[in-house]
């Protein structure tokens, strides 16, 4: 078997090419968090551009169409800013007495455990963790919402001004790309899939978070709205996303409900967790996406350490839509296939 050979201009290409990347991922974490509100701005037109095309066959303007929609989308906005401002003081409380309140239960419900001879004691358990930092965590986050609402209004003004302009968009990628090649199809086959993928995605989260509130709501969990809309936004983050929305509200519910209401929580999350997010949204969003898992977990990583929490959440869509430029440079088809699954979906 021959040793590959490179030449000296061989490689200096690749040095060229490694610099040329460190510097594009530079750039781009320097510019975070102005793009970080475009690609956000993006991915939510595309997302609502279906709506508005489907409000719009009822012969109303599309301007009139777009301001309506933006009307009841900032009022909900509100509303649920609202709501978690509201609840602010209370979960911050919550988080102080978590601990002792969860000692408490785990020696209820090791008792039996220690009969049998298990030397663990509910001190030395919870001395391994800290709950409280769950429900800090999110009082943390929901104490800026002053700055959050900031950034949502300016991503919000440019969703409503991106979604007028689209028919102008549209005529002048017609009158750019008038011939129809091959490569053109290809690159629209692409948008399609990534739409797609955020439009299920979207569904698949809204009917997470729908469930979960019912669910925590039956069983009279309190903050049941918020650990909601946590679930429907964590629920874009692949694999890790629904399992991080479930630790908050399944502590809580051990803490401040006993001991059979956190195992009605837990049982409630597993079973949302195994129709949604292995049963239904692998088949339909699984056909889109075609990336290996492995790839996902690393775009988590390195679209965090470039746009933050925006990257996150973007993870895939940001992948699927590189896997498509890449696709579209010259041997770069062979690059492309690396980020694919072992099989088709």
């Amino acid at each position: 078997m021959k040793t590959p050979v490179f030449s000296d201009d061989m490689l200096l290409n690749r040095v060229l090419l490694l610099a040329a990347l460190a510097i594009v991922m530079m750039g781009i974490h320097l510019a975070a968090s102005i793009l970080s509100i475009i690609l956000l701005s993006l991915f939510l037109a595309i997302v609502l551009e279906p709506v508005v095309a489907l409000l719009c066959r009822t012969r109303l303007p599309r301007s009139l169409v777009v301001v309506l929609l933006g009307g009841v989308l900032l009022m909900l906005l509100v509303y649920v800013l609202l709501r978690m401002v509201a609840a602010l003081p209370e979960l911050n409380q919550m988080s102080l007495q978590m601990r002792s309140l969860l000692t408490r239960q785990l020696a209820v419900g090791m008792a039996p455990l220690q009969e049998l001879g298990l030397t663990l004691s509910p001190e030395a358990a919870m001395s391994l963790i800290d709950p409280g930092q769950f429900l800090g965590l999110i009082t943390r986050m929901l104490s800026h919402v002053s700055s959050f609402f900031s950034s949502a209004l300016v991503v919000f003004l440019t969703v409503i001004f991106m979604l007028i302009e689209v028919p102008v968009l549209v005529e002048k990628i017609q009158r750019l790309f008038r011939a129809e090649s091959s490569g053109m199809k290809a690159v629209r086959r692409g948008i399609d899939s990534v739409t797609q993928y955020l439009m299920l995605k979207t569904l698949m989260s809204v009917l997470n978070g729908v469930a979960i509130w019912v669910l925590l709501t039956i069983l009279q969990v309190k903050f049941a709205f918020i650990w909601a809309v946590l679930a429907f936004l964590l629920n874009f983050i692949p694999v890790l996303g629904s399992i991080l929305a479930a630790v908050p509200p399944i502590i809580q519910a051990f803490a401040f409900n006993g001991m059979s209401t956190g195992m009605a929580a837990l049982a409630a999350f597993l079973i949302i967790n195994l129709i949604l997010g292995w049963i239904v949204d692998p088949y339909l969003c699984g056909r889109k996406l075609n990336i290996a898992t492995s790839v996902v977990l690393i775009s988590l990583l390195v679209w965090q350490g470039l746009l933050g929490l925006i990257g996150i959440l973007l993870a895939v869509p940001l992948t699927m839509t590189l896997k498509l430029i890449v696709e579209q440079v010259d041997g770069g088809a062979r690059w492309a296939r690396l980020l694919e699954g072992g099989k088709e979906n």
